[in-house]
């Protein structure tokens, strides 16, 4: 006997809902059928993959981990029917893509009003945060594709990897910072600063650019205060501190925080990384995520030849 979509659906929808009673909701299927699809997995796998608590139920840890692989297998699943639907002609269902920093300012806006005036049944769906999660989330096929930033340290054995441009990475802080003017890395010695985790997969998670630069040029490790994931919380905290940050030198020039940020033009460079799009080498995109892939690395060629 096998594993079927039916049981890992009904596995899927209560690990996200909470209950038998609100998966049986979620699915518009009776509670009756919901739970013989799970007594009828957990009997297969000879696994429990639940446990009852004060506050409902909960995964146990073999639980956890089949629900890992639930979600890709019922991604995957989703595309597949999604592609031949398309490959027909008939373009409808979802891109899931991720952006960094650069990309998500450079080209999201424009792209995204040009991708629903062709394809106004493709529902588009964006996650930002670091290229460390960018390329864990392509992996566990949370995402289609993405753009972000790869270095020569960067894992990216298993995946589709296309060069766009060269990211350029500055000292960012508020304007008004009274170390505005320096000129060395060794000037900001003793600021303390934000950092972002490391898309290097294959080192240490806290070796990042930040302090690779300072190591590099013969300095003690930056004062990190907080290591922050995502951009919108950074860049507030530097707008609203004297904490310096290594960012793109995108967010002093267009966004949300162009007004109230700046950079610091330190003579040193942090270690080179290209802005990439990333995807999974073995298994192919949908038709309209290959559409939307093409798009953004065609306008970002574009406006950066400009």
């Amino acid at each position: 006997m096998a594993l079927t979509i039916s049981q890992l659906r009904a596995f899927t929808a209560i690990a996200e809902h909470g209950s038998i009673r609100a998966a049986s909701r979620a699915l518009g299927i009776a509670q009756s059928g919901i739970t013989q699809q799970l007594q009828n997995l957990e009997s297969m796998l000879g696994a429990t993959l639940f446990t009852r608590t004060n506050r409902g139920i909960a995964l146990t840890a073999l639980g956890q981990r089949l629900l890992q692989r639930a979600g890709a297998i019922l991604g995957e699943c989703e595309r597949a029917e999604q592609e031949v639907q398309q490959l027909r002609g008939d373009y409808a269902g979802e891109v899931t893509f991720g952006m960094t920093t650069e990309p998500l300012i450079d080209a999201f806006a424009p792209v995204l009003m040009e991708f629903r005036a062709r394809f106004e049944r493709v529902a588009v769906h964006l996650r930002t945060g670091t290229s460390r999660m960018m390329i864990s989330w392509i992996r566990e096929g949370r995402l289609d594709f993405a753009v972000a930033l790869v270095s020569k340290y960067t894992d990216t054995a298993d995946l589709s990897v296309t060069p766009l441009y060269p990211s350029d990475p500055v000292v960012v802080c508020r304007r008004g910072h009274p170390k505005a003017g320096a000129t060395s890395i060794a000037d900001l010695v003793d600021c303390t600063w934000v950092a972002t985790p490391s898309p290097n997969l294959t080192d240490d998670p806290q070796v990042n650019r930040l302090n690779h630069l300072f190591e590099s040029h013969g300095l003690p490790p930056p004062k990190v205060i907080a290591t922050v994931e995502g951009l919108y919380e950074t860049l507030h905290l530097v707008g609203a501190t004297d904490c310096l940050s290594l960012e793109s030198s995108i967010v002093v020039k267009r966004g949300p925080f162009a007004s109230t940020l700046t950079s610091i033009d330190v003579r040193e460079r942090a270690v080179e990384q290209n802005v990439c799009l990333l995807q999974r080498a073995a298994i192919p995109v949908t038709p309209a995520a290959q559409e939307l892939a093409t798009m953004i690395a065609s306008y970002m060629r574009t406006v950066r030849a400009r």
